[in-house]
């Protein structure tokens, strides 16, 4: 049944990942022709004409899309236009970082949102519940490109504690992996906080208390574990928005990952860059979803294939 259903789920994936290709070839083409960036002002109208003519460019359009599927069938993603390099390989290059930067953000959601949402459905109504809720409602509305700047001019510019852009070390990652974790971080707490809420008013939690078992145990062998698949969702959804997140993120603190290099080739019209890395991303989110589909099979024996 699960074999089935993998099985299923990834040939949905080849659909979804076509359908992408196509919206993304075909809007890219509709921004401009990259000829005028690729060629110095001095090309002449022969220049031009000959270099449309050796990249494909005087071709329809629908031929030039069938050409591009041909190559991904092969992986190959095209060559960039403004590196000269096969574009797979950029964007495999910057993505070790962009990984590093959504495990390191993920991360710190996780060890903010779930205890401060234990906390505040423990403590309901309570002042500690009351400021939690403030604190995620105002996670959840913080612009990250404003957090960002407003977190370089106070730590980097007027502090001198941090660095204000690039990677390399543990410092580097601080800044940017808070920035991107904050609005997650926020959901986990806010979802699981209901989620325990409406979980700790069933029958079993009662039952558990009567048999004289500790708060604790309740708490989190019970109510917790029980909540736990609504935030494994989010979780599935929150890594696939952080690596589009990271574009934004990336851009702010010169974080030289693959969001970062799309915001590069969308100015340079790197046509062949960008399409690499939205299928990249795209590939990323249809495999998370399957994980965190497997995942809840695992922890919930209720949930079958």
């Amino acid at each position: 049944m699960m074999a089935t259903y993998i099985t299923k789920r990834l040939l949905q994936a080849v659909l979804v990942l076509l359908g992408i290709t196509a919206v993304v070839f075909f809007v890219l083409n509709l921004t401009g022709d990259p000829v005028e960036l690729m060629l110095p002002p001095t090309a002449t109208l022969d220049d031009i004409a000959a270099f449309r003519a050796d990249h494909g460019f005087d071709d329809p359009i629908i031929v030039q899309y069938g050409r591009f599927l041909k190559g991904l069938c092969v992986g190959d993603f095209g060559t960039s236009y403004y590196y000269d390099e096969p574009a797979l390989d950029l964007v495999l290059e910057r993505l070790p970082a962009t990984l590093e930067l959504t495990l390191a953000s993920l991360f710190m959601a996780l060890i903010w949102g779930i205890p401060a949402g234990i906390i505040s459905a423990v403590k309901r109504n309570s002042k500690t519940d009351v400021l939690v809720r403030i604190i995620a409602l105002v996670g959840q509305c913080i612009p990250v490109f404003w957090l960002g700047i407003m977190m370089i001019m106070l730590f980097a510019v007027e502090l001198h504690w941090l660095p204000t852009a690039g990677r390399g070390t543990f410092w580097h990652l601080v800044m940017p992996a808070f920035c991107l974790g904050v609005f997650t971080s926020a959901s986990i707490t806010r979802l699981l906080r209901s989620g325990m809420i409406d979980i700790m008013g069933k029958d079993f939690i009662r039952v558990a208390r009567a048999k004289g078992l500790s708060q604790k145990v309740v708490v989190i062998k019970h109510a917790f574990k029980n909540a736990i698949s609504s935030v494994l969702t989010l979780l599935g959804l929150q890594v696939a928005a952080l690596l589009g997140g990271a574009v934004i993120t990336e851009t702010v603190f010169a974080w030289p990952g693959i969001g970062r290099l799309a915001v590069e080739s969308i100015h340079n019209r790197d046509f062949m860059v960008v399409e690499a890395v939205v299928i990249v991303m795209a590939l990323g989110f249809v495999l998370i979803n399957l994980i965190v589909d497997i995942l809840y099979s695992i922890i919930d024996p209720r949930v079958s294939y």
